[in-house]
């Protein structure tokens, strides 16, 4: 009974989760947003020069 409860749990895991164990060769799709630690650099340089105008700027 066990091992029929096993398979039939497999069995579903496998049909529902397909994805769940299938290795990726780079960032999980989620992760792909944040990009290249170059790409992370970039973006807070710019994003610091840009804080810097408007502090410049005055009121």
């Amino acid at each position: 009974m066990k091992e029929f409860f096993i398979k039939l749990n497999n069995f579903f895991r496998n049909l529902l989760l397909s994805d769940v164990d299938k290795p990726y060769d780079r960032p999980l799709p989620y992760h792909r947003k944040f990009g290249s630690v170059e790409r992370q650099k970039n973006d807070l340089k710019q994003k610091r020069a840009q804080e810097q105008r408007e502090q410049s700027r005055g009121f």
